[in-house]
């Protein structure tokens, strides 16, 4: 997926900033004005990210906070006398106590969580700090939100790999199951981390390029980002499944079992965190990695949300540009509190699946298309070559008129028709049997229910 998706399609957006020196409202619309289009559905996609994404840094700051505790929290069940507590500590208080989660999407409980709604507010704080001056802010704040997360893979990969049952992790990461490559969720479960690992299709890209200087080697910086990001990516996933295998071994469970989403953040990790001797410390620096890595994926999607908004459509007029930001983060921030209430998490689930992922394939196709038949591949070619002074390498032509194109269309017909076929269910949590726990059988926290008629027709609306 990263080289026939991932790669061509940054070098695209990439370029085309940089060449048409603009957001990516007025970039493509440089190109043909009826892919003006392209642009306006980048900061509609941007839009929805930065609404829900910054809930997931609150819960973040949430459990950053706790984790400053001699004990934190999660690790016992000192707060309560619900014995189902005790069967499954850090399951319990992400969704009994963090979330205070209802058993129905149609249940908002009594209302907003205010805890969540203060690390709603901070998270949002820290946003605006980072992006309000502009590409000033952004660049300063990057520095530090880029490679300080480096050091905190480093720390817990060597703490990982050397707990009992790291293997046991590592194997399953790195035994590859061929069989499952007839299954095409997985080439659409890889298609979309693709786009949200490189930040595609948000438009943020093409902004970020625009500030390149003219004459900068785009292909270098493409090829660069796109091996830097995925030498991360392993990096982060041998320190996350040795941790894994810890749990696996410790809880007897075997790893295929263990949490997927946001449980494998908030409730796998965490757990494995609580067994290892140092908790708080190792706590600490797990969190502190998971905020500064969602700060800078927000506030680069912020920042290029900001570019066409204030420098394309100029719908602010000749405000300043803080002013620009803050207006923006008030109205994300007030829709945000959707996601404070019990059922704010079942919520957040219809954003992340349905207004993103879908619309992202799309931008991609057409941002393909686009720039390899209707600016055209010669064009294209000749724009590099001023910029870089050395022609597109063949490897990208061939990608971006052919190859590209045709892989990604192929992945939005597999997902049209999966979301056809199969029913929209979320996970509900309605707390465990006692008696289950008490008799030593199979205990459930949480139940598939099918979503309600109105979440799906605002899913698809």
């Amino acid at each position: 997926m990263l080289l026939v998706e991932g790669l061509p399609v940054m070098y695209v957006e990439m370029a085309i900033g940089q060449y048409f020196r603009g957001g990516s409202i007025v970039s493509w619309q440089k190109i043909h004005p009826s892919l003006k289009g392209v642009g306006l559905c980048c900061v509609v996609i941007s839009s929805f990210l930065c609404i829900y994404y910054v809930m997931v840094i609150a819960w973040i700051l949430n459990y950053l906070w706790v984790s400053m505790r001699t004990t934190p929290p999660y690790a016992n069940c000192d707060y309560t006398d619900d014995v189902c507590c005790t069967h499954d500590k850090t399951l319990y208080y992400w969704y009994a106590v963090v979330l205070k989660a209802t058993p129905s999407i149609e249940d908002a409980g009594n209302g907003p969580s205010w805890h969540l709604v203060i690390f709603l507010i901070l998270a949002w704080i820290v946003t605006y700090l980072c992006v309000f001056q502009g590409v000033k802010s952004t660049g300063k704040a990057a520095y530090f939100a880029a490679t300080f997360p480096y050091i905190c893979l480093v720390i817990l990969l060597i703490r990982g790999v050397t707990l009992p049952g790291a293997d046991i992790g590592l194997k399953a990461l790195f035994t590859p199951k061929w069989e499952r490559l007839a299954d095409p969720r997985v080439w659409i479960s890889a298609a979309t981390q693709t786009f949200f690992s490189l930040s595609l299709g948000f438009g943020a890209l093409v902004a970020f390029a625009s500030f390149m200087p003219y004459k900068n080697n785009i292909t270098k910086d493409s090829i660069l980002v796109a091996t830097v990001n995925s030498f991360t990516s392993v990096l982060a996933g041998m320190c996350i499944y040795s941790i894994l295998g810890f749990r696996s071994l410790m809880n007897n469970v075997d790893i295929e079992d263990v949490s997927a989403g946001t449980g494998l953040t908030f409730v796998a990790i965490t757990e494995a965190v609580t067994q290892m001797a140092g908790t708080p410390f190792f706590a600490f620096v797990f969190f502190f990695m998971l905020f500064n890595l969602g700060i800078s994926s927000q506030f680069g999607t912020l920042a290029g949300l900001v570019t066409p908004l204030y420098n394309d459509l100029r719908l602010f007029g000749k405000a300043r540009k803080e002013l620009c930001v803050a207006v923006l983060a008030i109205g994300f921030l007030l829709i945000g509190l959707l996601f404070t209430p019990g059922n704010g998490e079942y919520i957040l689930q219809l954003f992340d699946n349905f207004p993103v992922t879908m619309p992202l394939l799309v931008v991609g196709i057409t941002e393909i298309v686009a720039t390899g038949w209707i600016f055209g591949i010669e064009n294209f070619d000749a724009a590099i070559q001023d910029m870089t002074g050395a022609p597109c390498p063949l490897y990208f032509k061939i990608c971006i008129k052919y190859i590209s194109p045709a892989v990604m269309l192929v992945l939005l017909c597999w997902l049209l028709i999966y979301s056809i076929i199969n029913v929209d269910t979320y996970g509900a949590f309605v707390n465990c049997n006692p008696d289950d726990v008490l008799n030593n059988r199979t205990v459930t926290f949480t139940v598939d229910k099918e979503l309600p008629g109105w979440a799906r027709a605002v899913a698809v609306s």
